[in-house]
């Protein structure tokens, strides 16, 4: 039942960002503008959400039965939440301490969370971080907060 909430939530946050994304600006002499990867990342949540809503309902179906008459659902764990709480965190310590080392903090708590061993957390977070802020900072000159130690 929460698969079927969680792809009727993507299905209307995917609607919701490309209607907002049509109000972008063009770009002058290109035949796509700003809306472009928004647009294309607002489809996938879409085609995504619905996906996981058509596999959840079939499922559900399947696996009915006809003296179940319970129809209520479990609350799902606080877990949940850290992913959005670590959202939070970034867009708050990114220009206090920077965004590389924001980033490594926000994936070793979810890499933490999700049951990863230490060693290969960090690694995985380190190796991450650097190749998002080389990617994002370097190559598509996105300016990215710089923190106390420069980077």
């Amino acid at each position: 039942m929460k698969d079927l909430i969680l792809g009727i939530v993507f299905i209307a946050l995917g609607i919701t960002v490309w209607v907002l994304a049509q109000g972008f600006p063009a770009v002058p002499g290109m035949k796509y503008g700003a809306s472009m990867f928004p647009s294309m990342i607002a489809g996938g949540m879409v085609i995504g959400g619905a996906l996981l809503s058509f596999v959840t309902v079939r499922k559900m179906r399947r696996t009915a039965s006809p003296n179940v008459g319970s129809g209520g659902f479990a609350l799902p764990h606080i877990g949940v939440l850290v992913p959005c709480l670590m959202v939070v965190a970034y867009i708050y310590l990114s220009e206090v301490i920077g965004a590389a080392l924001t980033m490594v903090l926000v994936m070793l708590v979810l890499l933490f969370q999700g049951g990863v061993r230490w060693l290969p957390a960090i690694l995985i977070s380190v190796v991450s971080a650097a190749v998002i802020s080389f990617s994002f900072g370097h190559m598509l000159k996105v300016p990215l907060p710089i923190g106390p130690f420069g980077f």
